[in-house]
């Protein structure tokens, strides 16, 4: 059975490249896919904001484009967690609340609807360590334990561990726009934590945090570099020579 892509705004607008490597992932594995090119916010925004109709609406419209059958993939665990958690709470009436349920049991992370598919059917390979990028809806989500299974795929591979008392990047969506300062400050402390850890850059399965630390990265001369998790799990697979026994 194909596939819907649901391809974040976000990512859509500011890193379009994961929405091919989610293509590259899925035609590797020979998993038939369509992009339901009406999709727009999924309404987290809006909702953050203290704006439940805006997101309901919102909502209601992410119902009619992915109407269906079909797994639903997305390659952000916090709009992952927005449809699974929070549409449940915006639906009303018993019909929509049961359209809902049967629209939320089949959304995936990409991550977690890869993991249980098994083992991949390649071998990546990148040699720098990196810290995993706990972030908070990935946490939230439940997704984090198949994101370490997938990375200990990645031949070479060494995942570090920040202080747990520095693992919000400071972003939170709409925080960073309200509270500037404040983001700012909780992000390169993290930064600090990160770097304290003598790894090369950072991985995680939410892409909208990295982008966030890329940028305070990028205007302090930091040199760190930052991965969706897609990107590494499509790295050129191992030489014979290079595979781990």
């Amino acid at each position: 059975m194909s596939v819907n892509l649901f391809i974040p705004c976000f990512i859509d607008q500011l890193a379009p490249h994961l929405g091919w490597r989610l293509v590259e992932l899925l035609t590797r594995l020979r998993v038939p896919w369509r992009y339901p090119e009406d999709q727009t916010c999924c309404g987290q925004f809006a909702l953050t904001l203290g704006d439940p109709d805006t997101a309901r609406r919102l909502m209601r419209h992410f119902l009619r484009v992915f109407r269906g059958e079909e797994n639903i993939i997305c390659p952000s665990a916090s709009c992952t967690f927005m449809v699974r958690h929070y549409y449940p709470r915006l639906a009303q009436g018993e019909k929509e609340r049961q359209e809902v349920a049967a629209l939320t049991g089949r959304t995936w992370e990409v991550g977690e609807w890869l993991a249980a598919r098994g083992s991949l059917p390649w071998t990546p390979h990148y040699s720098e360590p990196l810290v995993l990028h706990r972030s908070c809806k990935a946490s939230r989500l439940g997704v984090l334990p198949q994101t370490v299974d997938l990375l200990s795929q990645v031949a070479a591979l060494e995942l570090r561990e920040a202080s747990p008392y520095y693992s919000c990047c400071g972003f939170g969506g709409v925080f960073k726009v309200q509270h500037p300062e404040i983001s700012r400050k909780i992000g390169l402390t993290y930064l600090d934590a990160v770097q304290a850890t003598g790894a090369f850059g950072l991985v995680s399965p939410d892409y909208s945090c990295l982008l966030h630390l890329k940028g305070l990265a990028k205007r302090s001369g930091l040199t760190l570099k930052f991965f969706h998790v897609l990107e590494i799990l499509l790295r050129p697979p191992v030489s014979p020579g290079e595979r781990k026994e």
